[in-house]
């Protein structure tokens, strides 16, 4: 257990807790309740949230040195970077143009990602499929999806960020 910098299992909690708070919002308010679909934004960003999740919880149970602890909140910070720039591209192609959805959007993304064969084709179907796709607009405090995933990827990010910078000593909770 580190014990110069235990700022970082904070950090990592906050951000396990944060990714797990975001994926039982998404799964309980973002997806259709009767055929439990989401649109595809909303399915890669329960994946890459999915990922970060993964990656906080196992830096907060193994807790390594300053240089694990780096290579985990490189990682997150990569995952995060990617979440804000799909979520970022799809806001701004949506906001420039006004034209009808590709006919691939009316089509359930199981039948999109059961038509290619390698993993590789599918998260690249579903990448596109989440930029070019309009999402649902449900809205939280007046924000719509792809606003949330947005405001979502930024607070990883941030927390990324402070696991990734040089911590000398505890300065306070959240410091």
């Amino acid at each position: 257990m580190s014990t110069t910098d235990p700022i970082y299992r904070r950090f990592n909690f906050l951000g396990f807790i944060l990714c797990l708070t975001a994926v039982i919002y998404a799964i309980y308010s973002l997806q259709d309740p009767i055929t439990h679909t989401s649109s595809p934004l909303v399915s890669i960003s329960k994946l890459l949230v999915l990922i970060n999740a993964l990656l906080f919880f196992m830096a907060l149970i193994h807790n390594p040195q300053t240089f694990g602890q780096r290579f985990y909140g490189t990682l997150n910070t990569l995952l995060s970077a990617t979440g804000i720039t799909l979520a970022s591209y799809h806001l701004w192609k949506h906001s420039i143009s006004s034209t009808l959805s590709p006919a691939t959007c009316e089509q359930p993304i199981e039948l999109l990602l059961s038509e290619q064969k390698s993993i590789n084709g599918k998260l690249a179907e579903l990448i596109n499929a989440a930029i070019q796709c309009p999402v649902e607009q449900i809205s939280l405090i007046g924000l719509g999806t792809a606003e949330q995933c947005l405001i979502l990827f930024v607070a990883l990010f941030v927390i990324s960020w402070k696991i990734l910078t040089r911590r000398t000593k505890n300065k306070g909770l959240f410091l």
